[in-house]
């Protein structure tokens, strides 16, 4: 398959793909203030919002989908993103380490620490 066709960015800038990548979030909000590079979309303005909320990854994955077509390195770099994302963050909150000072009438301290399973 030619390179060309896998890496072709279409109407979106190329700076919002690779700034999508990392901040995906402050990425769409700066290319909708006003640089004139948001991607067109039939999405209506308050689905855009939600959707820019909780899964921006997503929504950047679906306006590649629209405007390139899926057979595209960005579009698949996006979705398995956002899936890591969605799936590697949830583990990390599972384990919670309390610190507890203690501080006795003599003026002596002791902290102790307890891991917690949430």
């Amino acid at each position: 398959m030619n390179q060309d066709v896998l890496l072709n960015t279409g109407p979106i800038a190329l700076w919002l793909m690779v700034a999508g990548l990392f901040f995906p979030r402050l990425a769409l909000l700066i290319a909708w203030l006003g640089t004139g590079t948001y991607p067109p979309n039939p999405l209506s303005d308050l689905v855009n919002l939600i959707a820019w909320l909780f899964v921006p990854r997503f929504l950047m994955a679906y306006y590649i989908y629209i405007n390139i077509g899926p057979n595209n390195l960005w579009f698949w770099a996006y979705i398995v993103l956002g899936l890591v994302g969605m799936v590697g963050e949830g583990g990390y909150a599972h384990r919670r380490i309390i610190r507890r000072t203690t501080v006795s009438r003599d003026g002596n301290t002791t902290t102790t620490v307890e891991e917690e399973e949430v």
